[in-house]
């Protein structure tokens, strides 16, 4: 007979390891499995005799996973997702299906949201869930279906689709133009507080420099800079009168077309950076997913995207 830790892993007390390992908590993980805590304990036990190895450090009012806990939990959290998946579609519960996508806040609030309506209009059987944050989250143990992610183009992950490489071009109110000044030539620029990102791709207002030299004219050194942490609050300054953005071609377009902003110059510039497709390879077959990839090419193809594959 083989010995305990030789025998495939009984599902039994499963769901109690990924309830605890999840919230960390045996008696939260009892009360959301109407069990009590010595049950889930008891579970937990049993699973760790069978391995052989313990999941949890288990302190006086803490509980954390070990490195095998770590690992066990992605696994098990992943299967019992597509487990709960499945059954509900058997059962015919899930009549509408659900997407989730992780990207950038800015490109989630500047270029997705306000296109949504069109999604749903075209697909109203289909739910998403946007995680917009800058944390890169792992899509498979985390049940994500699609990422949006931000690289330079260098140093992008090989087989990944580019939608958009990114251009930059000068904006800005065509109310501060007009207070400051017609604006033909690149050292006018200078007239007006320059909007820099104080972020790692464009720190120290490294995108102007190099967008100044490519104009073949000196950065304007007297120019007042305001700095900011993020695309979106650039764009209400360049929105508010209060500067000159650099700023990426599909976050304006929309305000470009409306004129509420404008951009004197012309003048694009590559940035090197480019918005990358990720796809979770549990679910990239899925209609609702291919339908969903679809669209968003479209989109940047409509904003000056360039689809293509890596």
């Amino acid at each position: 007979m083989p010995s305990p830790r030789s025998r495939p892993l009984p599902l039994t007390g499963l769901r109690g390891f990924e309830a605890a390992a999840r919230l960390l908590s045996f008696t939260l993980a009892a009360h959301e499995l109407g069990l009590t805590q010595s049950a889930v304990s008891r579970q937990i036990q049993g699973i760790e005799t069978q391995l052989g190895r313990s999941l949890f450090r288990r302190g006086v009012r803490s509980l954390q996973l070990t490195e095998s806990g770590e690992r066990l939990f992605r696994d098990v959290q992943a299967a019992l997702r597509e487990i709960d998946r499945s059954v509900e579609d058997i059962r015919g519960q899930r009549r509408r299906r659900r997407l989730a996508l992780t990207t950038a806040a800015s490109l989630a609030s500047l270029v997705l949201v306000p296109r949504l309506p069109e999604f749903s209009r075209l697909h109203p059987g289909i739910d998403l869930r946007i995680d917009a944050s800058d944390t890169v989250r792992d899509l498979e143990g985390e049940g994500y279906d699609v990422a949006l992610r931000y690289f330079r183009h260098e140093r992008a992950p090989r087989g990944l689709t580019l939608l958009h490489d990114e251009q930059l071009v000068p904006v800005l109110s065509p109310l501060l133009a007009a207070r400051i000044g017609p604006i033909r030539r690149a050292a006018d620029l200078g007239r007006a507080t320059l909007l820099v990102e104080d972020a790692p791709t464009t720190l120290d207002g490294g995108h102007w420099e190099r967008w100044f030299a490519r104009a073949r004219t000196p950065m304007p050194a007297e120019a007042p800079r305001l700095m900011l942490s993020f695309t979106h609050q650039a764009l209400d300054a360049a929105l508010h009168e209060q500067g000159v953005m650099l700023a990426p071609s599909i976050y304006v377009q929309a305000h470009l077309a409306s004129g509420r902003l404008i951009a004197p110059l012309g003048r694009p510039m590559p940035s090197g950076w480019g918005y990358y497709l990720v796809v979770n390879r549990d679910s990239a077959r899925q209609r609702h997913v291919v339908a969903f990839i679809a669209w968003l090419e479209t989109v940047f193809a409509q904003a000056g995207g360039t689809a293509e594959r890596g």
